[in-house]
């Protein structure tokens, strides 16, 4: 670009950096030179001073001499500085900074749809960084799909951190499988006969009626695996096209043969009685009382180490392709965890944009992500022959605590874990081209961000009473009712009315 070589002649010239800043179109970046100081010191060249603020999910933070850190700014040409934020308390937190205005030079939003970030990115808070994404070689791939999902008002404020797209599936006691000699489900019919053998049949042969088919747990407001059950069955992935309109699941009629699916399982004793008082449901497969869960097939390695301490014989498996009404599908998620944002407030000028992009592009080389996710080799892991060993020492392993929360696009990532890690790995591959996607995760409602806990818990409440018998097919209708009164009409419209301009209607 001829821009571009101007601007290196410039450079050459001695010209501030401010009025290189000046010159650079929405184009401009060059991240093959090396990182300039952000200091304000003109031209200078020095390490990019990067303040940031990252959640911890440790009780201990990843030290500031972490020598896995250090590794990482060499690599970078950076000097980072990180505040770090218990998870249980990091939105709030953040929610309080960016009311404050006082923020770092990025920081993650885990919630990329939070009333408070899509206000303040309506308000010129953030930097767009959509249109600087095609000048790096490794920020260029990410996905539309994923920063579609992030996007507000069709603006991209984040690079957003990677994760598979659709992780979700079965996990299955192989064990008990074997024991009641039977095969793992393909369809939706094989899975109800599948868990009724769970509930009835004595899988873990210990001669007492002590076991259920699948583990039911509430997750906020979802049942835990009612939403991937509704995909299987031919429903949507929380909003569904009908002839170019959105509508949202809970008004499809997938989704009251869902409720009814469920309501059998209850009624039959196939599920945990208990589950709309469980918070989250794998406790009940930790115990050994249950068969099968369906939610992110990662946790399938967890449970099975816990089972092992019940029964050492217990054996997990995943499943991912659960054929329906509609063919095999399974339900995408959002492809992200969280996304780092760069505020106008921190950040500036155009050129210091430019050198943090350049930091983000570097830190999603192969060799970094694999860095930041296993450490150093020979110091936080050893590789025999391929076989990965972590390092015991607490201090040692302390230095690459929440590791991961630097990481962007994870291509290439080293998956050097257990036999079904592994597996997880591949179905995760597989799930991504049988994914159903919300076709409304581009798109904001205002209404829903002022009111979607309540109407959310509207549905919810209707529908864990509906599989409980406590209301029928009538009282579900006039919860539907209900929620369109107090705000869902007004979200349809909403979501619509973005739909509409996407579609150029």
């Amino acid at each position: 670009m001829n821009r571009r070589h101007r601007n290196r002649r410039l450079a050459k010239a001695g010209v501030l950096l401010a009025a290189i800043a000046l010159s650079v179109t929405a184009c401009g970046g060059n991240n093959e030179e090396s990182p300039k100081s952000s200091n304000g010191s003109g031209g200078a060249q020095g390490p990019l001073q990067l303040t940031m603020m990252l959640p911890t999910y440790n009780p201990e933070q990843m030290p500031a001499d972490s020598s896995v850190l250090k590794m990482l700014e060499e690599k970078t040409g950076t000097k980072l500085s990180v505040s770090w934020v218990p998870s249980s308390t990091y939105t709030d937190k953040l929610s309080a900074t960016v009311a404050s205005g006082e923020l770092p030079k990025t920081f993650v939003a885990l919630e990329a749809k939070a009333s408070f970030i899509v206000n303040a990115a309506r308000s010129g808070m953030f930097w767009e960084v959509g249109p600087y994404l095609k000048n790096y070689p490794n920020l260029s791939k990410m996905s539309e799909i994923v920063l579609n999902n992030i996007s507000i008002d069709g603006k991209v404020y984040g690079l957003y951190r990677e994760r598979d797209l659709a992780r979700f599936g079965l996990m299955i006691r192989q064990d008990w499988l074997s024991n009641l000699g039977i095969q793992t489900p393909k369809n939706v019919d094989e899975l109800y006969n599948v868990l009724k053998a769970f509930a009835s049949g004595d899988p873990d042969k210990n001669g007492k009626h002590d076991t259920i088919g699948l583990a039911v747990g509430m997750q906020g407001n979802n049942i835990a695996g009612f939403k991937d059950i509704l995909v299987y069955m031919g429903g949507p992935n929380e909003w569904e096209l009908q002839e170019g309109k959105l509508v949202p699941a809970h008004m499809t009629q997938a989704y009251m043969d869902t409720m009814k699916f469920y309501k059998k399982l209850y009624d039959e004793k196939i599920i945990n009685q208990d589950f709309a008082i469980v918070q989250d449901g794998r406790s009940v497969m930790n115990k050994g009382q249950a068969g099968l869960w369906i939610d992110n097939m990662l946790d399938g390695k967890a449970i099975e180490d816990n089972l092992k301490k019940v029964d050492p014989n217990a054996k997990m498996n995943l499943v991912n392709r659960i054929s329906g009404p509609k063919g095999d599908r399974t339900r995408a998620g959002s492809g992200y965890l969280g996304m780092y944002m760069i505020p106008k407030t921190s950040v500036k000028t155009e050129a210091e944009l430019e050198q943090i992009l350049a930091y983000f592009d570097k830190v999603s080389k192969k060799d970094n992500q694999n860095l930041m996710k296993y450490g150093i080799e020979g110091k936080q892991y050893t590789l025999e022959n391929g076989a990965y060993t972590p390092n015991s020492d607490p201090k040692v392993r302390a230095e690459i605590t929440d590791g991961n929360q630097f990481m962007i696009l994870q291509d290439g990532v080293v998956n050097y874990g257990t036999e079904l890690e592994q597996l997880s790995t591949k179905l995760f591959q597989d799930n991504a081209t049988i994914a159903v996607t919300n076709p409304a995760a581009p798109f904001i409602s205002n209404t829903e961000i002022e009111k979607g806990k309540e109407l959310s818990k509207i549905i919810a409440d209707a529908t864990v009473k509906f599989i409980m018998g406590s209301v029928n097919e009538d009282d579900w209708t006039g919860a539907v009712d209900q929620w369109l009164q107090s705000g869902g009409s007004k979200v349809i419209e909403e979501m619509n009315a973005e739909y509409a301009k996407l579609a150029g209607k």
